[in-house]
């Protein structure tokens, strides 16, 4: 079996109207057009699976570069993605941010700090502003219940 890949379909086909396409140059045994999982809508290119490989390289050579819906179709034999052609030139680096760990330099160490103990006696220490606070009359609070029901007899 021949896989072929079609490319640049208009958003319109159908894996029906694939299939009677490329049955008029041999015997189809599948053909599928790729949808978008979450708006259901076609993401513009599909496959046909032909039994003969004579068969699928002419439908290839007379479907490829043919305008369906005023868009020019690409055709071509599929291939196993790990028989493609890698199509960055270089790999992918790894990505480093800016300022990693390795290349920063380190802070300066802080001074430790004077703790309230370690102050002597004779020190001044800034003047405060001291705010009273008024002692409130508190009184005891009764707690709000629902009534009971009444029983009825």
């Amino acid at each position: 079996m021949t896989n072929i890949f079609i490319a640049n379909l208009d958003f319109g086909i159908t894996s029906e109207d694939l299939k009677a396409t490329f049955s008029q140059f041999g015997e189809v045994s599948y053909a599928h057009v790729v949808y978008d999982n979450k708006t259901k809508k076609s993401k513009g290119f599909g496959y046909v699976e032909m039994e003969d490989l004579s068969q699928a390289n002419t439908a290839i050579q007379a479907l490829n570069g043919m305008e369906v819906n005023e868009r020019v179709l690409d055709v071509k034999l599929a291939t196993p993605k790990e028989k493609r052609p890698q199509t960055i030139d270089r790999p992918k680096e790894k990505f480093t941010p800016s300022t990693s760990r390795e290349t920063r330099t380190p802070r300066e160490p802080r001074t430790p700090r004077v703790s309230r103990e370690s102050r002597t006696m004779n020190e001044e220490r800034p003047a405060r502003d001291v705010k009273t606070v008024k002692e409130v009359k508190t009184s005891e609070r009764r707690v709000m219940r629902p009534r009971r029901k009444k029983k009825e007899d």
